[in-house]
């Protein structure tokens, strides 16, 4: 198994993790934190997921969905990554 589809993995796991750590909890700025996160680690698997489709086989029809699969992945990576740090930021503010 190569190094990208180890991080895809690991990526979806971490993925999993946020997504069961936002449904069971009930305080509302760790709910959002943990979807922010969530959403940029789904961000991180579509993308690692589309260079591996990239990289595994080269037709025309996989280079165009792992394309999509990277643009959304790094739009879905970037827009956790903003979250993540204003909801971070915020319960720095709360903590002081």
């Amino acid at each position: 198994m190569n190094s990208i589809a180890t991080i895809v993995i690991i990526s979806f796991l971490f993925f999993l993790f946020y997504v069961t750590k936002f449904f069971f909890t009930s305080e509302l700025l760790t709910k959002k934190i943990a979807g922010s996160r969530a959403r940029l680690t789904f961000g991180l698997f579509l993308l690692l997921y589309g260079i591996n489709q990239m990289v595994a086989k080269l037709e025309l029809i996989t280079i165009c969905v792992g394309i999509l699969f990277i643009l959304f992945g790094a739009a879905n990576l970037y827009r956790g990554y903003l979250q993540n740090k204003h909801y971070k930021a915020i319960e720095n503010k709360q903590t002081i």
